[in-house]
């Protein structure tokens, strides 16, 4: 994980495709290879349905960081809010993720890499972890269980056997484990052997998860990947030999990743006696080392949302016909072979987890925290302190948040969660139009493939959709007088500075635009911001572009460019020298109004953009002419994004 992430580790499903970790291993089951399959067509010829692909559902994937909606806690309460909370820790069952922040090298792909292994680094980081373990140990009170353990990274397999052993044995010692508890070691080829993944299991490892990524052997090199894919393969059913739990990652959305080599990726691992196996989405983020060979020629370009979303569905497709379970968005587990998937399921719910080691984060009693990521910092900890980076209070949205992760993952959406909220209503009923789902008569929404390819969008967009913290809106509602107080006074001179009066009345920038007469005002919804944006830019004539904050008013006369979505922005694409350009947080547009009423003794026409906490995002002006009137073709065009 990136270390500008906070809280990783336990959050690291909504980063990147490492690895989001796995769940439910423990008993072993008999393990027949399945048998070789003819070649399948090629992916993008299939016809898929609406329901199994929609490519185009949406601009772009974007996921919702657990953190979202936290109140920062300021670092001087760090430690006293840590001791007064730390016995309660485990007043309930929970989870346990330990962080091994080392690897031989840099995959190119990742963004999970903080430092690289050295043999030195090994025993006294383990000592570290084993006194942070114990002190725990000693403050709880709780009788709570651990359910799952995990062992992540960085490459947890690049400790030295004996390291690794005795820190598997610590958790033991120190740790309440359910006497069913899955305890997973995530790890790679590199420094894992078949004699260390055996002593591993001897000490209590359950369950051993392999990022494999793709079995391509020019594609592995090229990211990093030392071994063959004939290698990876040889190694992984060897693997399957241990009493233990094997899953393995696969990766589809690679630079190069041909439509046959995923269906050969998807062929070769399902013919192997794997319990489980985990297919994720290339996330190519602008601080990735990919990013420099792709712009290098080295190489080329990631595939597309169009392209990804067929290559999940016809992972779903295919391993649902060789006999797999999706338990999970990403997860399919083969019957038999003892895969619970439990960790990766549960630490998107509401479950506490205890983190350890440097750069690992969790969450109990009311807050999340992640301890130092900075390894020197972590190691330099006095015994005893919690080295901590950061905490958060959660928000009062938490546990919808947990449980709304939890559902989506597992395929469904509890409508009656969002009975009262409009806006997640309309979503929901926008997506069943889309086939991303089908809503029941008992309210529960359940999703199909192409619902579960975008769950990070869906589950990023209904939590949006509520309303703000009121601790982050400081504006008052305005009472029944206040509201006639003003509304007299627009009905009297509606040319006001709407802004200014927002002030006045310690009220939202909306509120005073609901004041003004009925017939100046048309609103439409600000999930409309998109389209809006690029209809504007293709009048390809010029508009009067503004942002009024508290501190600046800032005007631009120029053509709107065109532009797109990308990372969360909706980005303006090549603009005119000293014209509009830059980037918008798209997603926080709660409204957009269309305004037409009279400004210091002339006619005004306007788009409003308001957030969701009622304030002005920015506002686009109809232009004049060389008259110094309004150019009466943009009004139509505005007017009838309104119809």
């Amino acid at each position: 994980m990136p270390s500008k992430m906070p809280l990783l580790c336990y959050f690291s499903n909504t980063l990147l495709c490492s690895k989001i970790n796995s769940y439910f291993a423990y008993h072993l089951a008999i393990r027949n290879p399945m048998p070789a399959t003819a070649s399948p067509p090629a992916i993008q010829t299939i016809r898929w349905p609406s329901k199994e692909a929609a490519p185009q559902a949406f601009p772009e994937r974007q996921a919702l960081m657990p953190i979202w909606g936290g109140v920062p806690v300021p670092m001087p309460q760090w430690q006293k809010l840590w001791q007064s909370q730390i016995a309660h820790s485990l007043d309930e069952d929970g989870l346990a993720y330990l962080h091994i922040p080392f690897c031989a090298n840099h995959c190119v792909f990742c963004g999970f890499y903080r430092n690289a292994w050295k043999e030195e680094h090994g025993g006294t980081y383990v000592d570290k972890v084993i006194e942070e373990l114990a002190a725990e140990a000693e403050q709880r009170s709780g009788n709570g269980k651990i359910q799952a353990v995990y062992f992540g990274g960085g490459t947890p397999t690049a400790l030295d056997t004996p390291d690794l052993v005795r820190l598997i044995r610590a958790c033991y010692q120190y740790l309440p484990l359910a006497d069913d508890c899955e305890f997973t070691l995530e790890g790679r080829m590199s420094h894992f052997g078949l004699d260390k993944a055996r002593a591993a299991v001897e000490a209590g490892v359950n369950r051993i998860s392999i990022g494999i990524q793709t079995f391509n052997t020019a594609i592995r090199r090229r990211l990093g990947r030392k071994h063959s894919g004939e290698e990876a393969y040889g190694y992984l059913k060897e693997l399957c030999g241990l009493d233990a739990v094997i899953v393995a990652d696969l990766i589809f959305g690679l630079p190069g990743q041909t439509d046959d080599i995923w269906a050969h990726d998807i062929e070769r691992a399902a013919g192997l006696p794997l319990s489980g196996l985990d297919t994720y989405a290339f996330n190519c983020y602008p601080f990735l080392p990919i990013n420099r060979m792709i712009e290098k020629g080295a190489f080329p370009p990631p595939l597309g949302f169009d392209v990804q979303s067929q290559h999940y569905a016809y992972a779903v497709r295919e391993l649902t016909r060789l006999g797999w379970q999706q338990v999970s968005n990403n997860h399919f587990a083969y019957p038999g072979r003892g895969e619970r998937n439990r960790y990766n399921t549960l630490v998107k719910s509401n479950m506490p987890c205890l983190a350890f080691g440097s750069g690992a984060g969790g969450n109990f009693g009311g807050f999340s925290y992640q301890v130092q990521s900075d390894l020197e910092g972590y190691l330099k900890a006095p015994p005893g302190q919690k080295a901590l980076s950061f905490m958060s209070r959660h928000g009062k949205h938490k546990a919808l948040l947990g449980q709304v992760q939890h559902d989506i993952e597992l395929g469904r959406i509890d409508t009656a969660l969002f009975a009262d909220n409009a806006e997640a209503q309309t979503l929901l009923h926008q997506w069943q139009q889309a086939q991303l789902l089908t809503i029941h008569e008992d309210g529960q929404a359940i999703l199909n493939t192409s619902g579960r390819y975008w769950s990070p969008t869906l589950t990023r967009k209904l939590m949006m959709s509520l309303p703000p913290d009121e601790k982050e809106n400081t504006m008052q509602k305005l009472s029944s007088e206040q509201q006639t107080v003003l509304r007299n006074s627009l009905a009297e001179n509606p040319g006001q500075i709407l802004e200014m009066l927002a002030g006045q009345h310690q009220c939202s920038f909306e509120d005073v635009i609901n004041c003004l007469p009925a017939q100046l005002i048309k609103k439409t919804e600000g999930s409309r911001f998109v389209e809006i944006m690029q209809a504007l830019a293709g009048w390809n004539e010029a508009v009067t572009f503004i942002a009024h904050t508290p501190d600046v008013i800032a005007e631009v006369t120029g053509k709107i460019p065109n532009g797109k979505v990308g990372r969360g922005f909706y980005n303006f694409e090549h603009a005119e020298e000293g014209g509009i350009h830059g980037h918008i947080y798209y997603e926080n547009c709660a409204a957009i109004y269309l305004i037409e009423r009279p400004f210091m003794g002339k006619d005004t026409v306007s788009l409003n953009f308001v957030n969701r906490n009622g304030g002005a995002m920015f506002k686009i002006f109809v232009g004049r002419d060389e008259a110094g009137e309004l150019k009466q073709n943009q009004i139509q065009a505005m007017r009838a994004l309104f119809a």
